[in-house]
């Protein structure tokens, strides 16, 4: 799994993560592939299906994800995804499917699968560019899950350049330098440095996701973007750069009230990086 999310500490001490030992690599998904889960019309569309508006719970879940309350936008979003593909609401479950791949693909990266191909299936059939973008994420975070690392890069690449002034540009911009930092890691033997090259490029991609999340309520994509700067230092053997940008982002996740899987992330960079613990981090709140 993500070496910047979740492995610094293991890393350090052990060797990198693995991915869950019983997932396989999937096929590439199809256009009108929903996956064949309950409910799905494998993309087939009942002709004259009024198409209605986006429910509130989809931004109310996506909100939860940017917080890092991952459970609490799986238990909003897996009824309604389910919901939203039986009544063949495109737009809609297209969105909801891709926010619930996001926000289930850790632990389990197979998780992850169907939901990303729904939203990939309602891209293709819609052709809305929002739509696309959130499916491209969620295809991309399942592929890094994966450790389909440049797979996973070109997707988030692609949601950047398909709407970089759009709400989730932020986004798009620190997955993709989630990835490139695997990348760094991508030789045959993924416990050494292979590209060093990929290091900086990811930290470029973390700096640039800084600039785009000037926007109100785009504090926390500022924030994992200080994180990722954070795990680049910390592989570079900066570590008092990457104590400081850890301390910056902890901070904002302290303000923001953000859940405690953005915490534990930063202070695995923190130990790692022999930072020693901060005041911001005890009064994180748990979650």
């Amino acid at each position: 799994m993500k070496r910047t999310l979740l492995c610094l500490t293991a890393f350090a001490l052990l060797g990198a993560c693995k991915k869950d030992p019983d997932t396989t690599k999937p096929d590439d998904p199809k256009p009108g592939d929903t996956g064949g889960a309950p409910g799905d019309t494998g993309g087939a569309v009942t002709p004259g299906v009024p198409q209605e508006p986006d429910p509130p719970a989809i931004a109310q879940a996506r909100d939860q994800y940017i917080l890092g309350n991952f459970d609490k936008a799986k238990e909003i979003l897996e009824p309604l995804t389910a919901d939203l593909k039986a009544r063949q609401q495109l737009r809609a479950s297209g969105l909801s499917a891709g926010w619930l791949a996001l926000s289930v693909v850790e632990p389990v990266a197979e998780n992850a699968k169907e939901p990303a191909e729904h939203a990939v299936a309602m891209g293709d059939q819609t052709a809305d560019k929002e739509v696309q973008v959130i499916a491209k994420l969620a295809l991309g975070a399942y592929q890094l899950g994966m450790d389909e690392d440049a797979n996973a890069a070109t997707n988030f690449e692609a949601a950047y350049k398909l709407q970089s002034d759009g709400p989730n540009a932020g986004l798009a911009l620190v997955l993709y330098g989630e990835a490139k930092i695997n990348m760094a890691f991508g030789g045959e033997d993924k416990d050494q440095l292979a590209n060093p090259g990929e290091l900086d490029s990811a930290a470029s991609t973390f700096v640039k996701a800084q600039r785009t999340a000037t926007a109100p309520g785009s504090e926390l994509i500022a924030a994992r973007a200080l994180e990722g700067l954070a795990s680049v230092a910390n592989y570079k053997k900066n570590f008092k750069e990457a104590c400081t940008q850890a301390e910056e982002a902890l901070k904002i996740y302290a303000a923001k009230s953000a859940g405690q899987a953005l915490v534990e992330r930063i202070e695995a960079i923190k130990d790692a990086a022999n930072c020693g613990k901060s005041p911001a981090a005890a009064k994180a709140p748990a979650k």
